[in-house]
């Protein structure tokens, strides 16, 4: 339900509101003259029961409007915690886009060709370090670390398997 439906909700309660009060008021003033205050008390008997059935509703409008409200606020919320998690994906792509663009280089500014790139991995998984761990030292992302080793084992094992058979 958009909140213009909501308002328009509440525009019309209140004016069901107003317009029930108004009957009554015209109600009372026709039958004052009437002098016969049984009558009266029937009449305002049978409207004090459809105001407090108004009241009840407009009551049960505004507790679903309250739920309807702290909804929407959860959703904005969940919502600007995701944009701001795209953004931070956003950037971290846009920096490893820029340092890659001239292609890799290691810290003394020279070229790092692929195969000494994975050379390095190697070396430093047979040191014992972590996935994470050789990401963090050679920059580059887990990914690419996890995408080597994988490959390396499953090169092994083909080679391993070449020579059994």
């Amino acid at each position: 339900m958009s909140s213009i439906d909501l308002k328009f909700l509440i525009f019309a309660q209140i004016g069901i509101d107003i317009a029930i009060v108004f009957f009554i008021i015209i109600l009372i003033r026709k039958l004052r003259p009437l002098n016969n205050g049984k009558s009266l008390r029937e009449g305002t008997n049978i409207f004090e029961s459809l105001l407090i059935d108004a009241d009840k509703l407009s009551s049960q409008l505004r507790k679903e409007l309250g739920k309807k409200h702290q909804l929407i606020k959860g959703l904005n919320d969940k919502l600007d915690n995701r944009i701001m998690s795209l953004n931070v994906l956003l950037n971290r792509a846009d920096a490893l886009l820029t340092s890659y663009e001239g292609g890799p280089v290691d810290a003394n500014d020279n070229p790092v060709s692929p195969k000494s790139q994975e050379k390095k991995i190697l070396k430093l998984a047979k040191e014992g370090l972590e996935l994470e761990q050789i990401a963090q030292v050679l920059a580059i992302p887990n990914g690419e670390v996890k995408l080597i080793l994988d490959l390396k084992n499953k090169l092994s094992r083909i080679g391993s398997n070449e020579g059994v058979s």
